[in-house]
């Protein structure tokens, strides 16, 4: 999101007709909004191609009264081509100080990266293998396979086609798929088969993980450094920090173990290496605004684990595993594991309570 410190120099009545030029920039006022902004504008460049004009991004502008957002915020989304040049951040520094836009904070950013295989494992044998139940997913939430049973499926080799775990509105969200049998099936990018090219892939078989990130979830603290960390444009505009928060998301929303009959805390169990191990990442847990909500979640993370006794010998198995496994989630979202690794051998004595 961006605070436009001279939209109104390009901001015309809604009665303009035809295209405005700013800078290097085509801006062409649509004939309709959006559902929360009254505006919406298409800004083009010039193709070096062909000499014509091609998309660059979209801003929307002029929040509905009564509108939470402020009266100057706007939203800013580039399409996806632009997000495959080399020159991407130049071009966008370029955009944001032509119009004088001042950045305040990122509404949703999706990282990705394409590959052919894991580090240690093929993403489809991964996948066929958690539906099998011979992995186990360490993590909160609802998931969601993804499978195609047409023709194409001889065509890639592939049955299941995807991999997800969140919903549409989690803060955070991470997807594995197929990104070559998308691109056959639905609408073909030759830009990205270009890319993959030039990094030596097998066009026909990419698979891609991809991380979706809302607002909410780029604020957080680093248990590591023992700061507050947020995601700006600063952080993602090199591959370091990129790659940096890539395999923060990825470690906390996309890790499994083997499964196995004797598992009693999965988050112990060591964790299948699908990327390189020694990558940096932030140890990253919630930021926690009041003492009333540590007390509540310490409450919640003693009667999770406890849950687990009144259970045992019952033949119930699933809540045996999963209460334990909640709590020491719980605790490692929310920065208490020191605290509950404390506790363990107090609560684990007989008749306390």
């Amino acid at each position: 999101m961006y605070k436009p410190t001279g939209l109104e120099q390009w901001s015309p009545d809604e009665e303009m007709i035809g295209d405005l030029f700013h800078g290097n920039y085509k801006i062409k006022l649509m004939q309709c909004g959006t559902r929360q902004f009254s505006k919406l504008w298409n800004i083009s460049i010039p193709n070096k191609e062909d000499g014509g004009w091609e998309d660059f991004a979209e801003v929307q502008s002029h929040p509905y009264d009564g509108n939470v957002l402020p009266k100057q915020a706007i939203i800013i989304r580039f399409v996806n081509r632009v997000l495959y040049m080399d020159e991407l951040w130049d071009l966008v520094a370029d955009f944001l100080g032509t119009c004088r836009f001042d950045f305040v904070g990122i509404s949703r950013i999706d990282i990705c990266a394409d590959f052919n295989q894991f580090a240690t494992i093929d993403p489809l044998a991964l996948i066929e293998g958690f539906a099998a139940k011979k992995f186990r997913h360490i993590g909160r939430g609802v998931g969601a396979l993804y499978f195609d049973h047409g023709v194409r499926q001889k065509e890639y080799g592939v049955h299941y086609t995807g991999l997800s775990f969140g919903t549409h509105a989690s803060d955070a969200r991470v997807y594995l798929y197929n990104k070559s049998f998308e691109l056959a099936v639905e609408k073909d990018k030759p830009y990205i088969k270009d890319h993959w090219r030039q990094a030596g892939l097998d066009i026909k078989n990419v698979w891609r993980l991809e991380i979706s990130i809302k607002s909410k979830a780029t604020r957080f603290h680093d248990r590591k450094t023992k700061k507050d960390i947020t995601i700006d444009t600063k952080q993602v505009a090199n591959a370091d920090g990129l790659d940096m928060v890539f395999h923060t998301f990825v470690r906390k929303l996309f890790s499994f173990v083997k499964n196995h009959p004797y598992i009693t805390n999965i988050s112990r169990e060591p964790r299948l290496i699908l990327f390189d191990d020694s990558a940096p990442f932030f140890d990253r847990c919630i930021i926690r605004n009041t003492s009333c909500s540590s007390r509540m979640e310490r409450i919640l993370i003693k009667a999770l684990y406890q849950l687990a006794d009144r259970y045992r010998g019952t033949g119930i198995k699933d809540i045996e595993e999963l209460s334990q496994t909640f709590a020491f989630e719980l605790a490692d979202t929310t920065g208490l594991n020191g605290w509950m690794s404390q506790k363990v051998g107090l609560w684990d004595k007989p008749n306390h309570k």
